[in-house]
């Protein structure tokens, strides 16, 4: 899928803005505040529905004004989507093809991964970056897991409560416990497999990006730091054995310790050195860069279309070496929108990348 218009109004640092892009390589460059990375937050929320850098939607609306609007039109082959959304003050309003449609039914009709200057947490942060790694990307990929995931934290929240009360009735823990271990093994099986079937991506990406140089590993890690299969029966007797183990602490604590929710993803480069602990600054920031392209093939071959790749200030960190292998990776793949704070940042040019100057909200094409 590749996005070949793009329409801004009132959207952070601009006011009106209109582009078209090549269906390969498009990079923004410029100086540190001129509006780079809202292109790309513009670029996300219309594949996402919301924007991946604010915390509250409002905050793209352009100082002084009381909305902002998006607008997108993608295309593959004989196939075309309009995407428009817009946010006010006190609302949002999102339409597919001329039509208005639920807040939440934009999410995953164009995939997208995105990487940025926080996503080195992936590496270096808690176990919480990670699995919101896994479920945004396998929500991408298998719609109906978003279902699920819902079901699960929503099951948890309930038995949370209960574990809060002072007089906990024994009968509806049972009820609940087995409510969390159903929904919860469903969530693992469904993060285990794409960890699975991402892992030969991943490894791949790594290597063309570090030059073969490294190999790096990763591993779904469930109950007590176990690494388990997908084994449903399995999954839920270890389940129920470890809720069981816990109880006593989870009643003192009124929390739930068991689940899904507190599974991980373990990196490591071999031979078996984490890499949250070992890892230099550019493994880690290379590790980070490997498990989001790795994901583009496994978009690519489960959605039947490549999504938009989103990379935000990737360059400055690497030596050129890794800048040409990564470009090269690109190239041959899927449309890619890229940030850097000078065109040289670039060691070489091809006929398929755009070059757009990014100036206090201006935005200028220029020519290779």
């Amino acid at each position: 899928m590749r996005l070949k218009y793009l329409e801004l109004k009132n959207f952070r640092n601009y006011c009106r803005l209109k582009l078209d892009f090549s269906e390969q390589v498009n990079i923004f460059f410029g100086e540190n505040a001129q509006g780079k990375t809202n292109l790309l937050e513009a670029i996300a929320l219309l594949c996402i529905g919301k924007p991946f850098r604010a915390k509250k939607e409002t905050e793209v609306i352009q100082w002084g004004m009381e909305h902002s609007f998006c607008k997108g039109i993608f295309g593959e082959d004989d196939y075309q989507i309009q995407i428009e959304i817009g946010i006010g003050l006190n609302e949002k309003r999102i339409k597919i093809d001329g039509q208005i449609v639920k807040k939440d039914a934009v999410f995953g009709k164009i995939p997208v991964v995105i990487f940025g200057p926080d996503d080195l947490q992936l590496v270096k942060g808690g176990p919480q970056q990670r699995r919101d790694f896994i479920d945004l990307y396998l929500a991408q990929i298998e719609p109906k897991y978003r279902f699920i995931y819902y079901n699960y934290y929503k099951t948890l929240k309930q038995r949370n409560r209960l574990l809060k009360q002072e007089f906990i009735n024994k009968e509806e823990l049972e009820i609940w416990d087995e409510q969390l271990i159903e929904k919860g093994t469903k969530v693992i099986v469904y993060r285990n497999a794409l960890i699975e079937d991402v892992k030969p991506y991943i490894i791949t990406a790594h290597q063309s990006i570090s030059g073969s140089k490294e190999e790096i590993n990763l591993e779904y890690i469930s109950f007590n730091k176990q690494t388990i299969g997908n084994d449903e029966a399995e999954i839920k007797r270890i389940f129920k054995e470890e809720l069981r183990n816990q109880k006593q602490q989870e009643l003192q604590r009124g929390l739930t310790l068991v689940g899904p929710h507190r599974d991980d993803l373990l990196l490591t480069i071999e031979p078996r050195a984490e890499l949250k602990i070992f890892g230099s600054q550019g493994q880690q920031r290379t590790a980070a860069l490997s498990l989001k392209l790795g994901l583009v093939e496994k978009i690519r071959e489960s959605r039947g279309m490549y999504p938009l790749i989103i990379l935000d200030d990737v360059m400055s960190e690497f030596d050129d070496h890794r800048k040409q292998q990564l470009l090269k990776m690109l190239l041959n793949s899927a449309q890619t929108f890229l940030t850097s704070t000078s065109k040289r940042d670039f060691p070489f040019e091809a006929s398929q990348t755009s070059f757009f100057a990014v100036d206090r909200g201006e935005v200028h094409y220029v020519a290779n």
